[in-house]
């Protein structure tokens, strides 16, 4: 569920961020009785233990939700607003859900379907990437008051033993609550390199880790899309782990062992602190070494560098106790027991060097955040992030100033520049203007936009593999041209198709005649009133013959007519029942078309609409009174898509507000804008019924001192 690249696995696994469906699928929660060999989900188990199954089944069901999201990236150089689903279970009377990070990654609103089919808003406590966990909180003013919520309580994963029974609970797809019938396959999973004894680093994009802390609950309870960050449940209807992943008929859980502490950390302090000391591991599974734990790389400047810890080391003990990592599956037992200790601990390592024995005294660090924060420079079509110390690293950057493209809109300023600002290119000046954060990117980028009139070039330098550009962008708008349209011209309304040869032949027309055959004569035109009919066929204008000779000749029959005068007269041959006829009809002026019409984009809504056109009416069967604008777009998750307009919907009201036309559109737009309220009410017409949809807007604050800075921000 997460819009970030996903990682794949080793061993021809694809381990999918999500998952739980079927079998038990809308079970009532109670009713269902004890049976001798009831087979559940495929698997056959006892009667008692089918017993078992419906009570676990119990005492979690009602505390599990659907979780919605609305999600902003900044990936492609503009601002992207996306739609997911995941599920969670609530584990506090004062609603805290415990999901998974990558269901909220990114999020900007949450919404939480409860067992009652309840829809309430939540808030983000904190998250852990690196743990791919996170808490949200319901917002409990809006269930009113007393209100007393259904609570699933944490069980011992360290009890658990391969081949008990688990359920793995969620919401696959976004539908209903679920669940499904497994059993633990292995209880400290790790994924490994091809060699088999590296751990794998999966990360959801290149700079955030996922896996250095976790030995995952692994399971054959069926995982789908949708299930991410709900529970897997033992026998006693306890949480023993958060689904994380699945596939291939595997799942994957966080134990709960690692998901309490986490839980409690963010809390109490809405993020996990952890320490580090620069180094990373490795077993000594091939090293010769009966006991320890290899040193398989020194951060340059960190703890570990100071204190004279080199790659090759092997640590034997920590403060005074033996340590060691003879599989790769004990690697995040010590990684967790640095990352555990207070920032600032002295830290005691005993180590071989060479045969040699030393020691050396680590003070830890703290282990700080991977990802940087992100936005979007709109009228740059650019998008930027924060440089954090492990992205320098892991770009071998000197230091982390500057910000880091991390996107170009295709066609926008940046990437028409010469040269062109590209994705991971580091932002350092803006109109001579230093770039060290973030901050100063925001900024300086306002200050530039705001600017009366907005200047045509802006210098920005750059850094490109180590090579410092100069570049020019053009950040001044084009004010967008309304589609051209043509002088009127002479028009039959009528529409028609080519009658080729072959066609000809086929109707056994006269002399295998061709021309143009009616598909449609249009109501409330001159030609409805000149006697054509839906399947005659024009086979000469002005005793000028038609001889279409292929498809692209299908417009040949109009384009004779606009070579006529308006108000004139057209005489048409036409075959009626194969029967040539005369016909004189009246020529009118041309109608406006829909590629004519002119449109309106609002950035708020993420909604381009159009002038009505006499072919809409006609297409869908419109009378002629019907007035409105038509949807030519919605954005999936922009505020009218959430709200379930769609393409070729027609706007009619607005609030109340009747829309005529494209004019009394933007009017009520506008008006929406500066009075910014919680609801508004689209009445559109779609085919022939009439339907209300409701837009829930989350209108973003503007700064009294510089409305415009923020509004051309996107901010």
């Amino acid at each position: 569920m997460s819009n970030a690249p996903f990682p794949s696995l080793r061993l021809s696994l694809l381990v999918l961020l999500c998952g739980a469906p079927h079998a038990l699928a809308q079970a009532p929660m109670s009713g269902l009785k004890p049976a001798q060999g009831v087979a559940v989900d495929g698997k056959d188990v006892s009667g008692d233990t089918h017993a078992r199954i419906i009570a676990a089944r119990d005492k979690v069901f009602p505390a599990l939700v659907n979780i919605s999201v609305i999600s902003v990236s900044y990936w492609g150089g503009s601002e992207t607003k996306g739609g997911s689903t995941g599920s969670g279970t609530i584990i506090s009377q004062d609603g805290l859900i415990v999901t998974n990070h990558h269901v909220i990654d990114d999020g900007t609103s949450f919404k939480v379907t409860l067992a009652d089919k309840r829809e309430v808003s939540a808030t983000l406590v904190g998250d852990d990437p690196m743990t791919d966990l996170a808490l949200l909180r319901i917002n409990m003013k809006e269930l009113g008051d007393g209100a007393a919520l259904p609570v699933a309580t944490f069980g011992d994963s360290a009890t658990l033993a391969v081949g008990d029974y688990v359920m793995a609970m969620g919401a696959p797809y976004g539908l209903a609550r679920s669940f499904t019938l497994g059993v633990v396959s292995n209880t400290e999973r790790v994924f490994t390199s091809f060699s088999g004894d590296d751990i794998q680093d999966q990360e959801f994009d290149f700079d955030v880790s996922s896996d250095i802390f976790t030995r995952w609950v692994q399971h054959d309870a069926l995982i789908l899309p949708g299930n991410s960050g709900g529970p897997l449940v033992n026998l006693d209807g306890q949480i023993i782990g958060v689904n994380t992943r699945g596939g291939s008929g595997m799942g994957f859980a966080n134990p709960s062992s690692l998901v309490k502490r986490v839980v409690d950390e963010l809390s109490r302090t809405g993020e996990v602190t952890r320490s580090t000391i620069g180094a990373n591991f490795k077993s000594v599974k091939r090293t010769g070494y009966k006991e320890g734990v290899l040193v398989n790389s020194v951060i340059d400047g960190s703890a570990a560098d100071k204190a004279g810890l080199k790659a090759g080391d092997v640590v034997v003990a920590m403060n005074g106790q033996a340590i060691s990592a003879k599989f790769p599956e004990e690697i995040p037992l010590v990684l967790r027991k640095i990352a555990d200790m207070p920032v600032g601990t002295s830290v005691e390592l005993a180590y071989m060097r060479d045969g040699q024995s030393g020691s050396a005294t680590v003070v830890t660090e703290k282990l700080l955040k991977e990802r940087g924060k992100e936005t979007a420079l709109r009228m740059f079509g650019m998008s930027i992030s924060e440089i954090t110390p492990k992205m320098a690293r892991n770009r071998n950057l000197s230091s982390t100033e500057g910000v880091l493209c991390i996107g170009a809109r295709s066609g926008g300023p940046s990437e028409i520049a010469e040269p062109a600002i590209k994705f991971g290119d580091i932002i350092k000046s803006i109109d001579g203007t230093p770039i060290k954060t973030v901050k100063d990117a925001i900024d300086t980028y306002k200050a530039t936009v705001t600017k009366d009139p907005i200047p045509e070039y802006v210098t920005i330098e750059f850094d490109r593999s180590g090579k410092n550009h100069l570049t020019l962008i053009k950040p001044r708008p084009d004010k967008p041209d309304d589609p051209p349209r043509e002088l009127p011209k002479a028009w039959i309304g009528v529409a028609t198709q080519p009658v080729l040869k072959q066609l000809s032949k086929q109707l056994s027309l006269p002399d295998e005649a061709t021309g143009f055959r009616i598909t449609r004569v249009y109501p409330r035109t001159v030609a409805a009133d000149s006697g054509l009919r839906q399947g005659d066929i024009i086979i000469a204008l002005n005793d000028k013959p038609l001889t279409p000779r292929g498809m692209q000749d299908a417009g040949m029959f109009s384009r004779q007519v606009r070579q006529l005068a308006i108000n004139g007269t057209a005489k048409l041959k036409v075959l009626r029942d194969k029967q040539p006829t005369d016909v004189d009809v009246s020529l009118e002026r041309t109608r406006l078309t829909q590629e004519e019409a002119l449109r309106d984009t609002n950035r708020d809504f993420e909604l381009t609409v159009r002038e009505l056109t006499f072919f809409d009416l006609d297409d869908n069967r419109w009378s002629e009174d019907t007035q409105g604008v038509m949807v030519v777009n919605t954005e999936r998750a922009g505020w009218a898509g959430l709200a379930g307009i769609a393409e070729g919907d027609l706007i009619q009201k607005i609030n109340n507000t009747p829309i005529t036309d494209l004019a009394s559109y933007r009017k009520a737009m506008d008006d929406i804008a500066k009075q910014q309220p919680e609801r508004v009410a689209f009445f559109i017409l779609r085919g022939t019924r009439t339907q209300f949809k409701f837009a829930e807007p989350q209108w973003k604050p503007i700064t009294a001192a510089t409305p415009e800075a923020d509004k051309n921000a996107g901010k």
